[in-house]
């Protein structure tokens, strides 16, 4: 009998459970500054196997500012502050989030529709998970977790997404429980 294979290669879905643990934690205790939001965004990522990802703060105007980031070089930061897109980022992603608030998940780019597609995936073997970190009393998001990672085989499912959405909704009300300390819109 062959090997069933039941979780996507690189996941670690404990990881994210710890995730979600060191923010209830944090909320407990007050502590909400920029490294909670490192920590948490270093383990989220390391339980989808994030490739690549960044955590950019949404500031007043709807400026960027990076927070923490994997798998990308300096310039790819910079240029993810400023909008642009890089190699397996789509900004459009960013942007749609950090306006809409939802969660974007895209499995394999090669079945966007045409009118989704962003030149960062197309014509890649890139899965993303995209979702705002709301803040629940002004119903803005207050940053934008995004984390790509490569192969069809790989890609993140419905199961992540659903994830993805409850570690931001957590997240925002612990920063928004201390008056979001983080000077994000």
């Amino acid at each position: 009998m062959g090997d069933i294979k039941f979780l996507p290669e690189g996941r670690n879905y404990p990881q994210l459970f710890i995730a979600l643990d060191e923010a209830i934690a944090s909320l407990m205790s007050g502590r909400t500054e920029e490294s909670l939001l490192e920590s948490s965004f270093a383990t989220v990522s390391d339980g989808f196997g994030a490739e690549k990802a960044i955590l950019l703060l949404v500031l007043p105007g709807g400026k960027l500012r990076a927070i923490a980031s994997r798998g990308l070089h300096a310039e790819a930061v910079a240029a993810c502050e400023a909008g642009r897109s890089v190699d397996g980022i789509s900004s459009s992603m960013v942007k749609e989030a950090a306006s809409s608030g939802r969660p974007a998940l895209v499995q394999d780019p090669r079945h966007l529709a045409p009118s989704q597609m962003t030149r960062a995936l197309e014509g890649q073997p890139y899965s993303v998970l995209c979702a705002a970190i709301p803040d629940p009393v002004r119903k803005k998001p207050i940053a934008v977790f995004y984390a790509q990672n490569s192969g069809f085989d790989n890609g993140y499912g419905e199961l992540d997404l659903s994830f993805v959405e409850v570690w931001a909704n957590v997240m925002g009300r612990v920063l928004s429980a201390v008056g979001n300390p983080l000077g994000s819109r």
